[in-house]
């Protein structure tokens, strides 16, 4: 069996007074978590197991507790005749606003070696919630393949359930950019301008440009008297599986002088029939103002 396979199984079978980053550029901290609120809610950490037993992609979720309220991840995969982790990384925890001290959602970003070549990158991005069977973890698992091996980026939402599991026993290969991958085309309708409908003061409209294979999003965070450009930025899109050709969701990232934000985007139709995207912004202060990293949520239609 070759390296790459062998690493593959073990993933689980399947221009505001800022420079926008390009993919390949450096930013974030998934690999040094931002020493800032939140901290970490004691409901994050525990084994989290997936409710569904059949899934071939991440089996099972470690979180650990740090010191200063920060946190670890390890992930595993769905292996035979045991479980294949992944490694454990520092996860950045977010509240729901720029002011919370704890959080309940995080995040990580790791890369996957064959011998020295980096051949897959995969996102975490997690948030605990009470439900009436008990406390549940949704995970959006998305990764990104760049070994030319044909597997296009993919990314799916899996729920996860707090049980018995394996230990975490090594550490993980952080990162903190996002690699365009292998593409998957992104679905025609997603193009074009959209409008947050009932903006909380984040973003409050997307165009999203360039060409089905090719993306780019444009962001405008909500400022007086006018919307504030973000500048666009070249973005990643997957599809729902490695085989997919066209995809519904895209990731942006974002590096400005005192905050990195990633911006997750799916397309969807709601139940009236209308095109919408769903956005959360993942948004990490890097300038040391005690400003809590904070994730926020809108819908937007067409402008």
């Amino acid at each position: 069996m070759s390296a790459i396979k062998q690493v593959s199984k073990a993933l689980g079978a399947t221009a505001v007074a800022a420079v926008v980053v390009g993919l390949g550029s450096g930013f974030g901290s998934a690999a040094n978590a931002s020493p800032v609120p939140p901290v970490a809610s004691t409901a994050l950490a525990g084994t989290w197991v997936n409710t569904d037993a059949a899934t071939r992609s991440v089996k099972q979720i470690v979180i650990t507790g740090q010191r200063g309220g920060t946190i670890k991840v390890d992930a595993f995969g769905a292996c035979t005749p045991s479980l294949c982790e992944w490694g454990s990384v520092p996860g950045i925890v977010y509240g729901p606003n720029v002011s919370s001290t704890t959080g309940t959602t995080f995040q990580t970003n790791q890369r996957f070696l064959s011998g020295s070549t980096e051949w897959s990158r995969i996102a975490l991005q997690g948030t605990v919630k009470k439900t009436a069977a008990g406390l549940r973890l949704t995970v959006r698992e998305s990764t990104v393949f760049e070994d030319n091996s044909g597997r296009k980026n993919y990314t799916r939402v899996e729920k996860f359930k707090l049980g018995k599991g394996v230990s975490p026993t090594k550490a993980g290969n952080p990162v903190s950019t996002y690699p365009l991958g292998d593409r998957p085309l992104l679905v025609a309708g997603a193009l074009g301008s959209w409008t947050d409908v009932a903006p909380t003061g984040g973003l409050v409209k997307l165009v999203i440009g360039g060409s089905q294979a090719s993306p780019t999003i444009e962001a405008f965070g909500q400022c007086s008297p006018t919307p504030c450009d973000w500048g666009a930025v070249r973005s990643v899109t997957y599809g729902s599986t490695i085989s997919s050709s066209t995809g519904a969701v895209v990731l942006a990232p974002y590096s400005f002088g005192f905050k990195h934000a990633q911006i997750v985007v799916q397309y969807g139709v709601n139940a009236a029939g209308e095109a919408q995207l769903t956005v959360k912004t993942y948004n990490e202060f890097t300038d040391g103002s005690g400003r809590s990293n904070y994730v926020s949520t809108g819908v937007f239609r067409r402008s």
